[in-house]
C-alpha cells in the first residue's frame, strides 16, 4: 500500500510551474526571467522514478511476484487519455494555422509521441531545446514523456530480473547505473548538447535517483529525526529555487552541475512531510491543487503558448499575454483533470475492456489522420496560390545524386559530371547556398560539371573550427570537415561559389520588419586552429588560396534576412477563409528596413571588399529586394511570388532571381577561364 504525500504534489507544482513560466520566456528590464525553469523536468523525473520503483518493490515485496499487465495499464490510464487529448485539440488547430510543410513536421512529432518515441524525433529534427524555431513545434515537450515512458520498459524488468536472481545487488546495480549515466551526462554536455538533453542515456539517472530513494526507504528505512526534517528540506527547496533562478541557456544540462536540483529534490521526498516547515508549505492547497492537476497544464502549455507565437507573427506575444496564457492554461488544465485523467484512471466506472476500446479506438483514428497527413504531405491545396506556386518542399534537402542526399554530407560529396572539356563549378556554402542548388543545376543546364559541398551553418573556411552560442564545439563544421570539402576541388581552374549567412557568424544580428517587431538573434562562435587568426583572417586566407590555385571565385553577398517565417506569415491571413476567399486574398506586404540590413550586413561586405582580384566575381541578392519596389525597403513577396521559404531561406521563385545573377557571373568566368 502506497500511502498519499501531499508533499510530493507540491513539489510537482513547483516542477509544473517553473517549466511553464520557462516557456513563457516573460523579459523585463532587460531579464529574462525564469531562465532555468527547464530544471523543472528533472524534478518531475526524480519524482516519477521514485514513485514507480515503489509501486513495483511493495508489489514484489507483498506478493513475490509483478504484474507487467497491471503496471503498464495504469501507466496508459494515467498517460494516453490525456496525450491523445491534447494532440487532437492541437492538430485541429494546426490544420488551420499551420502551412503544409509545418503540418507534416506536426503529424511526424504526434506519431512519434503516442509512439513514446518523440525525444528521438526532435533530436533528429531539431538544433536545440531552447532555440526559436522550437518555439514553434506545438508537441516539441512531449519528449520528456518518451523519455519517462522508455525508463518504464526498462525498470520493470531489471527490477524483476535483480530480484530473481540478486537481490541482495539491487542496490549496487541501480547506484552503477545512475552513476554511469551522470558520468555520461557530463561528458555529452561538451560533445554533444542535443543528445545530451533529449535521449535517455543522459537522463535516465535522474529516474535513478529516485529509485534509489524508494529502494533504501523500502528496505532500510530512512531515519527521520526532528532535526534532519526541519534542515533538509529547506536546504532542498533552496537548492531547487537557486537552481531556477541561477541557470540558464548556458548552463551545462544535464550534468554535474544537476546535481544540485536533484539532491534539492532526494533532501525533500526523502526528509519532508506534512509536519515541517517545507512540508506545509508544499502541502498547502494552492500548491496541492496545482501538483494534482501538473500533468495536464504541462501537455497543455506547450501548444498554447506554440500556437499563439504562430498566430502574433511577425511579432511576439507580450509579457500580459504570456501571463494570460500560464492562466488559460491552468484553467484548461482543471477542466480536463476532471473531465478526461480522473474518470479514465477510476478502474470502478471503467472496467479494462471498456477503457482499451475506446483508447485503440483513438489512437488508431489519431494515427491514420497524421499518417494521411504526412502522406499528402500536409495537404498543400489548403495553401493559396502564391504558397503552392512557389515552394517546393525543402529544395535543399531534396537535391539528390544516385537518390542519395547531397545536403549535410560530411565526406561523399555529391557531384554531376558531364564532360572533361566541361568546366567545373563547385558550391561551397552554408544553407542559405544549398536552398538554391536545384535552381543552379537547372541553369546550368549540363553544360557544366557540378559539384554540391554545402554544410549547413557552416561556411567555407579553412583552419576553423564552429562554436554554438554556448562555447560548445559543433560536429558537422570543423577544421578536418573544412578540408574535406575544398579537397574535392579538382586541380585545374574551376568556379568556386561562396555563400551563405556571414552576418550571422560574424557578429549578432537583428531584424526589424515593417510591424514594427525587432527580433535579435546569436552567432556562432569559430575558433582558428592557427594561434591568433581571426575568422576574418582565415576567411581572406581561404579564398586567397583558391584564387592562387587557378580557380575563379564567385562570391554571394548577403541575402536580406526577415526574422519571422514569410510562408507562415502569409499562410496565417488567409485562416479560416475558403479557397475561392483566398484566391482574392490582397496579401499585406511583409518588408525589412534597407538601412537595418545595411548596418547588419556591413561587417560581411567590408570583409567580402577587401578581396581584390580579377578572379573574383560579386552578386548582390540584396539589389533583387531592397531598395527597388518600395524605397527604404526589402520585400519578400508580392501578390504573386513568394521569395523565401522561411526567414531565410530563398523559394523557388528567390533562388531563380539570385541564380539569374549568379549565372551572369559564371559565364564570364568561364570565358576567363577557356582565354
Amino acid at each position: 500500500m502506497i500511502n498519499y504525500r501531499r508533499e510530493i504534489d507540491g513539489l510537482r507544482a513547483i516542477a509544473v510551474l517553473s517549466v511553464i513560466l520557462y516557456h513563457a520566456a516573460i523579459e523585463k528590464f532587460g531579464i529574462a526571467w525564469f531562465e532555468g525553469g527547464y530544471i523543472g523536468v528533472d524534478i518531475f523525473f526524480v519524482i516519477s522514478g521514485y514513485l514507480i520503483t515503489r509501486i513495483i518493490l511493495i508489489e514484489l515485496n507483498e506478493t513475490n511476484r509483478f504484474s507487467f499487465l497491471n503496471f503498464y495499464e495504469r501507466r496508459a490510464r494515467r498517460i494516453l487519455p490525456m496525450l491523445i487529448f491534447i494532440i487532437t485539440a492541437s492538430l485541429l488547430v494546426a490544420w488551420d494555422i499551420l502551412i503544409p510543410l509545418a503540418l507534416e513536421e506536426f503529424s511526424k512529432s504526434a506519431i512519434s509521441a503516442l509512439a513514446f518515441s518523440s525525444n528521438f524525433f526532435f533530436y533528429f529534427s531539431t538544433t536545440g531545446y531552447g532555440a526559436e524555431s522550437s518555439q514553434l513545434m506545438p508537441l516539441l515537450h512531449t519528449w520528456s514523456l518518451g523519455v519517462e515512458e522508455q525508463f518504464y520498459f526498462i525498470i520493470p524488468i531489471l527490477l524483476l530480473l535483480t530480484w530473481r536472481f540478486s537481490k541482495k545487488y539491487i542496490l549496487s546495480i541501480l547506484l552503477i547505473l545512475a552513476i554511469l549515466s551522470l558520468q555520461f551526462a557530463d561528458l555529452m554536455s561538451f560533445l554533444n548538447r542535443d543528445l545530451n538533453f533529449y535521449l535517455p542515456f543522459s537522463r535516465v539517472w535522474e529516474l535513478l535517483v529516485g529509485s534509489v530513494i524508494a529502494y533504501i526507504e523500502i528496505n532500510y528505512g530512512i531515519k527521520r529525526t526532528t532535526f534532519l526534517s526541519n534542515i533538509l528540506p529547506v536546504i532542498g527547496l533552496f537548492l531547487i529555487s537557486h537552481s531556477i533562478i541561477f541557470f540558464d541557456g548556458g548552463t551545462l544540462h544535464p550534468s554535474f552541475s544537476t546535481l544540485i536540483p536533484i539532491i534539492g529534490v532526494s533532501l525533500i521526498i526523502c526528509y519532508s512531510s506534512s509536519n515541517d516547515l517545507v512540508g506545509k508549505i508544499l502541502s498547502s492547497k494552492p500548491l496541492v491543487s496545482i501538483g494534482l492537476i501538473s500533468y495536464s497544464a504541462y501537455l497543455w502549455h506547450f501548444p498554447i503558448f506554440a500556437i499563439s507565437r504562430i498566430t502574433s507573427l511577425p511579432n511576439n506575444p507580450s509579457n500580459f499575454s504570456m501571463l494570460g496564457l500560464v492562466l488559460v492554461t491552468l484553467i484548461l488544465a482543471t477542466i480536463t483533470y476532471f473531465l478526461i485523467e480522473k474518470p479514465f484512471r477510476n478502474r470502478v466506472n471503467m472496467g479494462t475492456k471498456s477503457f482499451l476500446l475506446i483508447l485503440l479506438t483513438a489512437l488508431i483514428i489519431l494515427s491514420s489522420l497524421n499518417f494521411l497527413i504526412i502522406k499528402n504531405n500536409g495537404y498543400s491545396n489548403r495553401s493559396p496560390e502564391i504558397l503552392q506556386n512557389n515552394i517546393t518542399d525543402n529544395i535543399w534537402e531534396n537535391f539528390k545524386q544516385d537518390n542519395k542526399m547531397c545536403y549535410e554530407r560530411k565526406s561523399d560529396f555529391c557531384s554531376i559530371q558531364n564532360s572533361e572539356n566541361f568546366v567545373d563549378v563547385f558550391t561551397l556554402g552554408d544553407s542559405a547556398l544549398a536552398a538554391m542548388s536545384e535552381t543552379i543545376v537547372k541553369a546550368l543546364n549540363n553544360k557544366y560539371n557540378y559539384l554540391e559541398a554545402n554544410l549547413g551553418a557552416c561556411p567555407m573556411i579553412l583552419n576553423v573550427n564552429r562554436y554554438d552560442y554556448h562555447g560548445i564545439e559543433g560536429e558537422l563544421c570543423t577544421a578536418e570537415i573544412q578540408n574535406r570539402r575544398i579537397a574535392q576541388i579538382t586541380k585545374k581552374p574551376s568556379i568556386v561559389i561562396i555563400g551563405g549567412r556571414f552576418p550571422l557568424y560574424l557578429s549578432s544580428f537583428f531584424f526589424d520588419n515593417e510591424e514594427g517587431g525587432v527580433e535579435g538573434g546569436y552567432w556562432k562562435k569559430f575558433k582558428s586552429i592557427n594561434e591568433g587568426k581571426s575568422f576574418e583572417d582565415e576567411f581572406l586566407s581561404t579564398m586567397q588560396k583558391l584564387i592562387k590555385d587557378g580557380h575563379h571565385v564567385v562570391m554571394i553577398y548577403p541575402i536580406p534576412e526577415v526574422g519571422v517565417n514569410v510562408s507562415q506569415h502569409i499562410f496565417s491571413q488567409i485562416t479560416g477563409k475558403s479557397i475561392s476567399a483566398q484566391k482574392n486574398t490582397n496579401f499585406k506586404l511583409l518588408t525589412t528596413s534597407y538601412d537595418v540590413f545595411k548596418e547588419r550586413t556591413k561587417s560581411t561586405f567590408d570583409l567580402f571588399d577587401l578581396l581584390e582580384s580579377n578572379q573574383i566575381y560579386r552578386v548582390y541578392p540584396h539589389t533583387l529586394f531592397c531598395n527597388n519596389q518600395i524605397e527604404g525597403r526589402c520585400v519578400t513577396h508580392n501578390q504573386n511570388e513568394i521569395y523565401y521559404v522561411d526567414s531565410h531561406h530563398p523559394s523557388t521563385k528567390g533562388s531563380e532571381m539570385i541564380t539569374k545573377l549568379l549565372m551572369e557571373q559564371i559565364e564570364i568566368a568561364e570565358k576567363n577561364i577557356r582565354n
